[in-house]
């Protein structure tokens, strides 16, 4: 009797702790005993190692509260591995999942980790942060299935590491709903995804070509994308009104790629091709996107892979097709040593694109041309303002709007600066633009992303020294953003 009653008081103070504090779990099957229980504030910590996690399929489900979200953690970040088939789905509001890693494994379809779910199960204000995914890829590299799928609203991916992804499917990829995400994706780490050799190859989507004049309202900031060689398409925005800011394109063979929608920004972006092959900028197409404040150098895209392409529409286009370019503004960006500078209305008359962008204005632009014809106009019809542009080079364009300067740059440790910033100044900028690149107030007349200024720098280009999951690099403090020059492989 004695013996049956203290395994009682035992059962009760598991179930006290489970309902308020932290459960340490070893299986599958106790995690499914006692997530349901967690209430607002607690932590479920998942054991260590990789022998109890493997093929299996985690559901973490539950209501937290604005400021004390329910926590799923490994017991050690970074050591709890999920192997096999394993995937993970987050269901339910303010949910955290951090620490865990995937690896050694595949799936046939679906998403390794999915946040909300297909079928109208919601996830909002939850967080994917600290977590890895790894080579978790099928033998046939055909088979289709994405690492991530964000649905719902307002949820966090963050300081999270995707390295080598080789089969059909995006890494991560947001699915549209009926109103605005409004979801944010940061200080990720993305790296490693080899040519694929077909559609489909993507490092991130942010909508479908279905439902692309729906507004997503998705920001992308602070990420790193080293080697991402999947497809042309590095970014592929199907959708309205997202923002892709202060990220680092390095070595990667793709485009940010505004496919489908329209109004949407990028804006303060490093795009670093280290002279390695099919490296590119941002190709746009629909209407009154922004493209603004970018450094762009050491390109060696041409066509839709120039620093800056604007593709040619088709007439009466269908979601999925071409739309034409209209309204578009690209303001104070810098282009250095790049193999195209502009290629505006690339792909005309191919696939019945006879509509030629119109009411673009491209404004304040720095200009150091690598090659001759690294602007290109492919249709006379284009309508296209070319507004105090500064070109740096030998053979003067010949654009009304573009005027020729001399001065040289010197290269520091991630880009080119110009060594005269006085011989690059204009009679006036973009007025709506307050700050340069590196984060500092923005003075009237500066052509080009970064202006000279004694203002403390805000913004550096991400570096694997500031993105990706903490525990990677123990000895990484948050505020370091030390920048390291990334090679091609």
């Amino acid at each position: 009797m004695r013996l049956l009653s203290t395994l009682a008081v035992a059962g009760v103070l598991l179930f006290t702790r489970a309902e308020a504090g932290n459960v340490f779990v070893r299986s599958v099957e106790q995690f499914e005993k006692y997530v349901l229980r967690l209430a607002p504030g607690d932590t479920i910590k998942l054991r260590s190692g990789d022998d109890e996690w493997r093929d299996v399929n985690l559901v973490f489900e539950g209501e937290g509260e604005p400021g004390k979200p329910i926590v799923l953690a490994a017991q050690r970040a970074g050591e709890t591995v999920f192997t096999g088939r394993s995937r993970l789905r987050i269901l339910g509001r303010h949910l955290v999942v951090s620490g865990l890693v995937f690896r050694d494994g595949s799936l046939s379809g679906g998403s390794v980790i999915s946040i909300g779910s297909r079928r109208g199960v919601s996830a909002q204000d939850c967080r994917l942060t600290n977590t890895a995914i790894i080579g978790y890829n099928p033998e046939d590299r055909k088979v289709s299935y994405k690492w991530v799928s964000v649905y719902g609203k307002n949820n966090r991916v963050d300081y999270c590491y995707f390295v080598g992804q080789n089969h059909t499917g995006q890494t991560l990829v947001v699915w549209l709903n009926d109103e605005p995400n409004g979801h944010r994706i940061d200080h990720n780490f993305f790296g490693g995804r080899q040519n694929l050799g077909w559609n489909g190859g993507e490092t991130i989507r942010i909508g479908t070509s279905g439902r692309s004049m729906q507004n997503s309202r998705t920001i992308v900031e602070d990420n790193l994308f080293e080697n991402c060689d999947g497809e042309v398409e590095i970014i592929s925005v199907k959708s309205c009104e997202n923002v892709i800011r202060r990220n680092a394109f390095v070595s990667s063979a793709g485009t940010v790629t505004l496919r489908h929608g329209n109004r949407n920004r990028i804006v303060g972006n490093w795009f670093l091709g280290n002279g390695k092959a099919r490296t590119g900028g941002v190709r746009v197409i629909g209407e009154n996107h922004v493209v603004l404040n970018n450094h762009f150098e050491g390109l060696t895209g041409v066509g839709g892979r120039s620093a800056i392409s604007l593709m040619s529409g088709v007439p009466d286009a269908a979601l999925s097709s071409y739309w034409r370019v209209k309204g578009a503004l690209i303001a104070h960006n810098t282009l250095i040593d790049c193999a195209s500078l502009f290629d505006i209305a690339f792909g005309a008359g191919g696939r019945g694109r006879t509509l030629a962008p119109r009411d673009v204005i491209i404004t304040a632009n720095l200009v150091a041309a690598a090659a001759e014809n690294a602007i290109i106009v492919r249709d006379s019809s284009s309508v296209v303002k070319w507004l105090r542009n500064v070109w740096v080079g030998e053979t003067d364009p010949g654009l009304d709007g573009v005027e020729t300067r001399g001065t040289t740059f010197t290269r520091g440790e991630l880009v080119s600066r110009p060594d005269d910033p006085a011989a690059l100044t204009i009679s006036a900028g973009d007025e709506s633009v307050s700050m340069d690149i590196d984060g500092q107030p923005r003075r009237k007349g500066m052509a080009g992303c970064d202006v000279e200024s004694d203002s403390p720098i805000r913004h550096f280009p991400p570096s694997r020294h500031f993105v990706g999951p903490d525990w990677m690099s123990k000895a990484r403090p948050r505020e370091c953003q030390s920048v390291v020059v990334a090679t091609p492989n």
